[in-house]
């Protein structure tokens, strides 16, 4: 699927569906009746990589590093939508991209 429209509302990928202009590290808001997991963060990013935490609702959590590129990453619990993580660039910035994914 082609990403989401460039956007700097951390609201807009609630859905797991969005083209995130990354000013600096941010928690972004996620459904969590749809994907288990209340919040993802963004902990650093440059036009190279982005690293990202996922905090598990039990404890625990994970945290990866991408290079640029879409769906390099994936966080999901069973019987739920994966989040596909990417890194892109609009207008020379670093953007986050999220898409829902198959139900893990």
């Amino acid at each position: 699927n082609p990403p989401a429209p460039p956007s700097s509302k951390v609201r807009d990928c609630f859905d797991g569906d969005c083209t995130l202009l990354l000013a600096k590290p941010t928690t972004i808001p996620l459904d969590a009746k749809r994907f288990h997991y209340s919040s993802m963060r963004v902990t650093a990013f440059s036009a190279d990589s982005l690293s990202f935490a996922v905090t598990y609702p039990q404890g625990g959590g994970t945290q990866s590093s991408i290079g640029p590129g879409l769906g390099s990453a994936s966080f999901g619990f069973r019987g739920s939508p994966s989040i596909e993580v990417g890194l892109t660039l609009v207008d020379g910035k670093p953007a986050l991209v999220l898409q829902p994914g198959p139900i893990t």
